[in-house]
């Protein structure tokens, strides 16, 4: 299966190549999320990935003249061992029409905005605009036995929308939920849930912007049936200086987890964000965090 998949993705590369007149064009780079992390323990620890499960990478991408390009993606730190024990984060093939775009390969799932639900899978992406600005992503994902299998849906706008997942395993990453879950969060194989249903909005209101992610999770294998809540509000301020606050809830578990940040730009690309985090009202740790792309 796997000799397959990245069979599918050396041809895709040579489709590429071969057929455009000139060379492609290229894009190499790096996504940083480096943090030091303290606990309430005064254990200090150096990672690279946020908080939210956004892994630091570097990464390439080409662009040909028939509209097809190709994105590959490395992390410099996996932490989704065993659900995900490759190293590759991304590496697709995109065919970008008029209007619509096609992937195929390994990719993010399409669902919500990415703040509850995050999964990586391999399979296949069509994303096609419907009416005005809204636009329907929907993928066929296969991740093997044990591991997540299904369909995942999204139709709204950036700023709205609503979303579904049906399948096997699904949320059994260590990146799904990883705020509310916690660090310390070590899921098994053969779990998750077969049907996750979720709306979200994205607003701006002069100089804030509020997020709201609502996500009900059903049918869970070795995992209880609950719902999640996310809502996230950032102001902009003069000088480069964004506070954030962020709540996630999950009803079933009975736990509320919340940090105060405060993004610092500093210029060429590189971001600030000291970040305290709470459970409920217990402090739990402080991060300073780095976040880059160049």
């Amino acid at each position: 299966m796997m000799n397959r998949f990245w069979g599918v993705l050396l041809t895709g590369w040579l489709a590429l190549t071969v057929r455009c007149v000139a060379e492609p064009l290229y894009e190499f780079g790096f996504n940083i999320r480096a943090r030091m992390r303290v606990d309430d323990n005064r254990n200090a620890n150096l990672l690279l990935y946020s908080q939210f499960g956004e892994y630091s990478a570097a990464h390439l991408a080409l662009y040909g003249e028939n509209r097809l390009s190709m994105y590959f993606a490395q992390k410099l730190q996996n932490f989704d061992k065993p659900v995900d024990p490759d190293e590759v984060e991304q590496a697709f093939i995109r065919y970008d029409g008029r209007g619509w775009r096609f992937q195929a390969g390994k990719m993010w799932m399409p669902f919500g905005q990415g703040m509850g639900e995050r999964e990586l899978a391999k399979g296949v992406l069509f994303s096609v605009p419907l009416w005005r600005k809204n636009a329907l992503d929907i993928a066929l994902a296969t991740n093997g036995s044990r591991r997540q299998q299904g369909v995942f849906c999204r139709f709204g706008s950036r700023s709205l929308g609503a979303s579904v997942a049906v399948g096997e395993h699904l949320a059994l990453s260590k990146t799904a939920f990883r705020f509310i879950r916690g660090e310390d969060y070590e899921p098994a194989l053969d779990t998750g849930y077969g049907l996750l249903v979720g709306v979200d909005t994205r607003q701006v209101a002069g100089l804030t912007l509020w997020q709201l992610e609502a996500i009900v999770a059903r049918r869970g294998r070795m995992m209880p049936d609950t719902e999640f809540l996310i809502v996230q509000a950032s102001v902009r301020l003069p000088a480069g200086l964004n506070p954030v606050v962020r709540a996630e809830a999950d009803r079933r578990a009975g736990e509320v987890r919340w940090l105060v940040s405060v993004q610092q730009n500093m210029g060429g690309g590189f971001v600030l964000h000291p970040q305290v985090v709470f459970r409920r009202a217990d402090f739990e740790q402080v991060n300073m965090e780095l976040r880059a792309s160049f």
